[in-house]
């Protein structure tokens, strides 16, 4: 299967979400509006976790071919990341990128981390 990735690299503002969900949206063009849908919710959280959370530097990457998506969210902090029980100031985050996936995890590596997930699509490469 070839993937084609594509890359944002982001700066630490938090209006950087917005950028980042109009990115995925040009890049997802093929997904149906339900899925697409899905994957914004996905690429809203990954990416505001990190600028909320971890430190930089910051991108965004999308792995797609047919039928295939993978959003992965790089930042500099070590600290894996880990979901909370939700209550009046968060921790809804990863519970609804788990709901809206096949499979999300994370990977260490000596720059930080990246946090990624498979939203379920059918078609979303151009």
């Amino acid at each position: 299967m070839l993937v084609e990735i594509v890359l944002l690299p982001l700066t630490g503002e938090l209006t950087e979400v917005a950028r980042a969900r109009a990115w995925a949206r040009d890049n997802c063009a093929g997904a149906g509006a339900d899925q697409l849908a899905d994957i914004m919710a996905v690429v809203d959280e990954l990416t505001s976790n990190a600028l909320r959370h971890a430190v930089p530097p910051y991108a965004l990457r999308l792995l797609r071919s047919p039928g295939y998506l993978r959003v992965e969210v790089d930042d500099g902090s070590p600290e894996l990341v880990r979901a909370r029980a939700p209550s009046t100031t968060g921790g809804r985050g990863l519970h609804l990128v788990e709901a809206l996936t096949r499979d999300w995890g994370q990977v260490g590596h000596a720059g930080g981390k990246t946090v990624w997930a498979e939203p379920i699509v059918d078609t979303v490469a151009r």
